[in-house]
């Protein structure tokens, strides 16, 4: 008996160990993944840029700059939304949960699955008449080991906890969109927004440039008796608030270039040139037909990430309910079991092989599965009023952004008349003042409307765009930056 009780133990330990290292095998094979993983990636991102069309260079202290020939990092708004999309970290949370949502779903697919235990323990027994009863230290000593499978074979909370790790893992993915939408968003209003200061830095230095042109101008006609010393100060003044426009929007630039590049490397950079790329102005806005609103609704409802998420939490609330219902249902299991006892008499057998079935009817519980219920439903309840608030908030986002899109075809095409205009009256302002005819103020004035003019009409093209990338978003779409629909 005792060769017998060394087999039996000795197998179910081997087949323990099979399974410990089976397990160990499969973990230490996903770690090598996640490292091979994890280098790529990290080549992608850093030590091959050249991938997203940015000229870059790593320093050895993890300095990031550009090894362009003139120091310029050239970019679209496309380019640095993928390199954005690559760095933030709150995009690598997102995924990092989908990841923990799909071990939760095998955990849960894995309840199916057969059980296997091993149970071993001694105990002090003693038969009468062959009916065990218990007794003190002086009764017999047995020793049981025993090794069972038992395999569910119908459980309906089971299937609704399987279902509901799929739908939380249905949600999660919706929220890595969410969070690539919501970083999208972000990199597009600082690109344009720099975009803007850029522009106005650019009308800045021809203004400049046409000033310092007068005010030379200027001094000769004073010398030569033609203009007064009046003129010749206020046309110095002229120039000397453009200069003082100039050094407060290369700082404002300095600033949005430095978050712009924290935003797409996520973590402190080296300061460099950006060269933002965009189409050419005269392409832009009021010859572009603006689809309808109503397949822009239609194309969010199909695809905004708020709204799936809220309909997949909708789904997993279904479910919720589904598996409080199923605390009260019927589950049946089976299993086999096969046992050795230490005492060989004819009132101690071996214990040998058992089978089983079991049906388990839930009576009665106090209220505790109808409390579950009515609270799972309620939060059904809640959600779908969620779901229809969601709805509504997208759909007037969307018609607001419309509005701007269309609003900004007409004054990008107001702003270019405006700016035609004000540039035939500064010139001709100009040269009656460099004849005598009219004095610096009206001059001044003339400059600072054509100036006026001219940030509007880049205000209207960057709204235009901006408002083309806003809709995108809305919808649930990465802008490309094409302002196109």
């Amino acid at each position: 008996m005792q060769k017998k009780i060394s087999v039996a133990v000795k197998t179910v330990f081997l087949f323990l160990f099979l399974i410990t290292a089976g397990c160990l095998s499969n973990y230490l094979l996903s770690a090598l993944n996640i490292v091979n993983s994890v280098k790529t990636a990290y080549a992608d991102t850093v030590s091959n840029p050249h991938n997203s069309g940015i000229y870059l260079k790593v320093s050895k202290t993890g300095k990031i700059s550009s090894s362009a020939p003139d120091g310029i990092i050239r970019i679209t708004l496309a380019q640095a939304i993928k390199r954005a999309l690559a760095n933030q970290g709150n995009i690598l949370e997102a995924e990092h949960i989908i990841s923990e949502k799909r071990d939760l779903k095998k955990s849960a697919d894995a309840g199916l699955l057969p059980d296997i235990s091993a149970n071993a323990g001694g105990i002090w027994t003693r038969t009468k008449n062959g009916y065990p009863v218990f007794a003190s230290a002086n009764g017999m000593r047995e020793l049981i080991g025993l090794a069972g499978l038992t395999v569910p074979i119908y459980n309906p909370k089971i299937y609704g906890k399987i279902s509901l790790a799929g739908d939380n893992l249905e949600v999660a993915e919706y929220r890595l969109r969410l969070a690539r939408l919501f970083a999208a968003a972000r990199i597009t209003q600082y690109f344009y927004g720099l975009i803007l200061l850029k522009d106005e830095i650019k009308i800045d230095r021809k203004a400049l440039g046409v000033a310092q042109k007068i005010l030379t101008a200027a001094k000769i006609g004073y010398k030569a008796g033609s203009l007064s010393r009046f003129d010749v100060v206020q046309t110095e003044l002229m120039a000397a608030g453009i200069q003082t426009n100039l050094k407060i929007l290369k700082s404002k630039v300095k600033s949005f270039e430095r978050m712009f590049l924290m935003e797409i490397f996520y973590g402190g950079v080296k300061p460099a040139k950006l060269s933002l790329h965009t189409p050419a102005l005269h392409h832009a806005g009021f010859h572009y037909k603006m689809p309808p609103l109503n397949s822009l609704i239609s194309k969010a409802i199909k695809k905004q990430p708020l709204i799936e998420i809220a309909d997949a939490e909708i789904k997993s609330a279904r479910t919720s309910v589904s598996i409080s219902k199923a605390g009260s249902l019927p589950n049946i299991q089976g299993g086999a079991a096969y046992g050795e006892d230490t005492v060989n008499s004819f009132d101690a057998p071996n214990l040998g092989w058992q089978f089983f079935v079991m049906l388990n009817v839930p009576i009665y519980n106090f209220g505790l599965h109808r409390g579950y219920i009515d609270a799972a439903n309620e939060r059904l309840m809640a959600l779908k009023s969620a779901a229809s608030a969601v709805k509504l908030s997208v759909k007037k986002r969307l018609t607001i952004d419309y509005g701007r899109a269309s609003a900004s075809k007409k004054e990008i095409y107001g702003a270019k008349i405006l700016v035609k205009k004000s540039d035939e009256v500064f010139k001709m302002t100009k040269e009656a003042y460099l004849a005598g005819a009219f004095n610096a103020l009206e001059l001044q004035e003339a400059q600072n409307n054509l100036i006026k003019s001219r940030i509007e009409l880049a205000k209207a093209v960057n709204g235009f765009y901006l408002a083309i990338s806003q809709l995108d978003i809305d919808m649930g779409v990465i802008p490309s930056g094409d302002g196109k629909l």
